[in-house]
């Protein structure tokens, strides 16, 4: 009997835990949870920053690469630049053909001509440029271009008509001419930096920051400024022109890894300068 009670004393003393061995594990899990917890968020985290740079870089390869081929096919001569507040903006004459007129006459108000055909075709509100020299020629409205009426295929000919009387301050060495549409505009706001395309927008002689009374399309979001974002250099005898753009990519909502990491864009474009 004596014996059985001294097993039954052994036995219970082996049931359960101390206080002391309950406070180790539950240290342990607490640091393990904490662990884990880190991992993971810093997996996320790096996650998130991975995936905005991604974007941001390919937003900025995107919108340099849209302005480059634009501008590059835009009118000789036409592209200007500047800054209002925080405003920045390029601006040029979209081309949308050309050809070689044929009996333009040698000075005096001009009310037609001919010119090979290459499948030129009429749109409302179409213009006419002829030997573009630089930017304030181009858009003072009158010496370069002239408002198209109507476009008629004769044979392997068209006549261009114009809507009155034009007179053209000069005469191409190559008998070209441009036919445009309107102007186009790209312009950061470093306010919201937001980068907008403007296009069917009036004419004007003073570049506006931005152009109102057109169409408005979203290209980018994210920007900021560092210096001038577009610098033109105009062509000269031994080079073409050059439109520098210097754009700064950065999450403006969410600032990466918690600070203020950004990506800088330069780039350099070669601009015809031939009229």
């Amino acid at each position: 009997m004596e014996s059985f009670q001294n097993k039954s004393r052994s036995n219970s003393k082996l049931k359960g835990f101390t206080l002391l061995e309950l406070i180790i594990v539950i240290l342990l899990i607490s640091i393990l949870l904490v662990s884990v917890s880190n991992i993971t968020s810093f997996s996320v985290y790096g996650y998130i920053d991975a995936k905005d740079r991604i974007r941001l870089s390919q937003s900025s390869k995107w919108i340099v690469e849209r302005i480059s081929r634009e501008v590059r096919e835009g009118l000789p001569q036409s592209i200007r630049e500047g800054v209002s507040g925080n405003i920045h903006c390029v601006e040029f004459m979209n081309i949308v053909n050309a050809s070689t007129y044929l009996d333009l006459p040698a000075a005096g108000p001009v009310t037609s001509f001919n010119a090979v055909g290459f499948d030129l075709t009429f749109a409302a509100g179409m213009l006419v440029a002829i030997m573009p020299i630089n930017p304030s020629a181009t858009y003072a409205g009158s010496g370069t271009l002239g408002s198209v009426a109507s476009i008629t295929p004769t044979g392997t000919q068209s006549t261009i008509t114009l809507t009155g009387p034009t007179v053209f301050a000069r005469r191409s060495p190559q008998n070209r001419f441009y036919l445009l549409d309107s102007p186009v505009s790209f312009c950061l706001n470093d306010n919201n930096g937001q980068i907008n395309r403007y296009t069917n927008y009036t004419i004007s002689a003073a570049q506006a920051f931005p152009p109102t009374g057109g169409t408005t399309e979203l290209m980018g979001e994210n920007f900021s400024i560092n210096g001038d974002v577009f610098n033109y250099q105009p062509g000269t005898l031994s080079r073409s022109g050059i439109l520098q753009i210097n754009l700064v990519s950065q999450n403006r909502n969410r600032n990466l890894t918690g600070n203020s990491e950004s990506f800088e864009v330069f780039h350099e474009v070669h601009i015809r300068n031939v009229p």
